[in-house]
């Protein structure tokens, strides 16, 4: 996959296109369908394929209050569009000018001048250009214009309800990680660097991996989870994870932290990645920290039983 950091790296215009365009955060199941259907197209027609992006969701220049968190990091994203099969990726700094665009000069001037988009592949709720003039109405009221195809698609469902970016950071927020990964198709990762903490579980027996996200991701409602781990994008290693703001210890502070099974390395500065495969529990307040060491070893247990087929 070749990609484009924004349109002044595409240095000649492209040949024959088929063009999937969205704002693709979480590279969900209905982003999929988008994706998959431009490469079909694109085979079909003996043409490129390529996904059209933004570097931030649209909403943190037009209304910055409501700008949501993100379900994926741009290297996540470019990883995941990767995997489904696309030629190409560009992705275009969003900023107040392209926001100010006129929906025909999007078409006129990105998609047919630069991109030579012959097949234009959408959802059904895919808005562009000033004021959100643009919709899948207007390209099709244009298309004979700038001689394109045009593919709308209706949205996917899951379990009777739209898969929808919106929906699986509600998922992600009640600690429903399982029905998270089922809308997004693949797993959810959180990721970020390794810092130094307290040291609150070392002195516990259970020393942990304190995480700062290094991008502005949906963290899953506090809890207990059972975690698969990549170190530095490589390394898969498991553990149980606490979200939260450990009440039991007076003072802690707010932390997402990660009990490492059998590991025990400098990692600091590190990059980690989690996995969330399940929630064991709410984060509780015990009476002492024996009490709240006992349940750690329960959750360890419970933990290590999950992953036990995945580290035979």
């Amino acid at each position: 996959m070749r990609l484009y950091e924004g349109l002044e790296a595409i240095t000649s215009p492209f040949a024959d296109t088929t063009v999937a365009i969205g704002t693709f955060d979480g590279v969900h199941v209905g982003h999929q369908a988008i994706i998959r259907t431009a490469i079909e197209d694109a085979r079909n027609h003996q043409r490129e394929s390529v996904v059209f992006t933004f570097d931030r969701h649209p909403s943190e220049i037009i209304a910055p209050a409501r700008a949501p968190d993100y379900l994926t990091t741009p290297v996540q994203r470019n990883s995941l569009m990767e995997s489904i099969g696309t030629d190409a990726l560009v992705v275009v700094h969003f900023d107040q000018a392209l926001s100010e665009l006129e929906p025909e000069a999007f078409v006129r001037d990105i998609l047919k001048t630069t991109l030579g988009a012959q097949c234009i592949v959408v959802g059904q709720n895919f808005y562009f250009g000033h004021e959100r003039r643009g919709n899948p109405a207007y390209l099709e009221s244009i298309r004979n214009i700038y001689d394109f195809d045009l593919k709308v698609l209706e949205p996917v469902l899951i379990g009777g309800k739209q898969a929808s970016s919106s929906r699986i950071r509600e998922e992600l927020r009640a600690g429903k990680v399982d029905e998270a990964e089922r809308v997004l198709g693949h797993p959810y990762w959180l990721a970020g660097e390794v810092v130094e903490g307290q040291r609150l579980g070392r002195k516990l027996g259970y020393p942990t991996a304190n995480l700062a996200l290094t991008f502005r991701q949906v963290v899953p409602k506090d809890g207990i989870y059972a975690v698969e781990v990549l170190l530095d994008g490589v390394r898969r290693l498991y553990g149980a994870c606490s979200i939260g703001s450990r009440p039991t210890v007076e003072g802690a502070g707010r932390s997402i932290e990660t009990y490492l099974f059998d590991f025990d390395e400098d990692i600091y500065g590190h990059v980690l990645e989690l996995r969330f495969h399940k929630r064991l529990r709410d984060e509780l307040k015990f009476n002492s920290l024996d009490e709240l060491v006992i349940q750690i070893d329960k959750d360890v247990v419970q933990a290590k039983e999950i992953f036990a087929h995945e580290t035979r």
